[in-house]
């Protein structure tokens, strides 16, 4: 009997067949679809291109550690992540990496990765003064103090940085008084909202307050709340809390409305607009003179942000003696 013989050469046949399925294809791996593609790395500084010494890795099929921009690099396809180690501009920080930090570089195309440096921010307050009617007084006192006068505080502010760019600052302002002689004498809350102002001292967009809230000592206060001032007690601290959109690389000037000066008996809201208080003097049968020792004061603090000179954030006036002398009365 013969044996029927299969050809060796469709044997062969079957096992690439098979290997053809059991076998999973060289390419498809890691996103990328197999082959190369090009990754860009570029930096911006306040928007615009900047070139020059930065530090920073590529994660992904394989390393890479590149230490300029810009700079392209022929990869694997698959994704790939960069992350920032140092350098950059001087005085800068790095914001993000956009579009993403993690992307997926596919075959003959160009991924991009862009390093986003802002400019170091820094607020800053000086030269703050008494004023009286929106007028700055000179010396130690105001000896002419009067009724229907606006006691306030004027000074100085910025934040350095890329300019144009939006920023919020939180600004705390004290008024610290102490009634030296007189009858006693009471503060009343009015809080207008135009009592704290700023404006840009070159053309430019007005800054947005965002909220203004005064308290007394370490207590929040409304419209109609009252404290009495006594000679010789100790001393009471008037505050007023705000926060704004500004603008960096603006000098503005803040003023402060703390108080008008009115006499006895007193209507709310009394007879000064745009004020935060109202010192309120009574009326007795004998003229009387009121002394009034203040210290104004100011702090702003970036929110959100991080500023890299807090040495200069914080300004103070010298003490100041205010004399008002009220007629008698009937």
């Amino acid at each position: 009997m013969r044996r029927k013989l299969v050809p060796i050469y469709s044997v062969l046949a079957v096992a690439i067949v098979l290997l053809a399925v059991l076998v999973p294809s060289c390419g498809g791996g890691g996103g990328g679809g197999g082959g190369t593609g090009t990754i860009d790395v570029n930096a911006v500084l306040c928007g615009n291109p900047w070139t020059g010494n930065v530090s920073y890795t590529l994660t992904g099929p394989s390393t890479i550690n590149g230490n300029n921009v810009s700079a392209s690099f022929g990869v694997p396809t698959g994704n790939w992540t960069c992350a920032y180690i140092s350098g950059g501009p001087d005085g800068a920080f790095l914001v993000d990496i956009t579009p993403s930090a993690t992307q997926t570089v596919s075959k003959d195309q160009t991924t991009t990765f862009v390093l986003n440096f802002e400019l170091d921010q820094d607020a800053g307050i000086t030269g703050i003064d008494v004023t009286r009617n929106g007028a700055y007084v000179p010396g130690d006192n105001i000896s002419d103090g009067v009724v229907c006068n606006i006691i306030g505080a004027e000074f100085l502010q910025w934040v350095d940085g890329c300019a144009q760019y939006n920023v919020t600052a939180n600004e705390t302002s004290w008024l610290n008084i102490t009634q030296v002689a007189g009858p006693p004498a009471t503060i009343y809350v009015v809080n207008d909202t135009c009592a704290v102002d700023k404006t840009p001292n070159f053309v430019g967009p007005p800054p947005t307050k965002v909220f203004q809230v005064p308290t007394i000592g370490n207590y929040t206060v409304g419209p109609g709340d009252y404290i009495t001032l006594v000679p010789e007690a100790p001393s009471e601290l008037l505050n007023a809390e705000t926060q704004w959109q500004l603008i960096k690389d603006t000098y503005y000037t803040t003023s402060i409305n703390w108080f008008g000066i009115s006499k006895a008996p007193f209507v709310f809201p009394g007879p000064h607009p745009c004020v935060l208080f109202e010192l309120v003097v009574p009326v007795l049968p004998q003229p009387q003179q009121y002394v009034f020792t203040l210290v104004t004061s100011t702090e702003v603090d970036l929110v959100g942000a991080t500023d890299v000179n807090l040495t200069n954030n914080h300004d103070m006036s010298p003490p100041l003696t205010l004399v008002v002398n009220v007629p008698a009365g009937p």
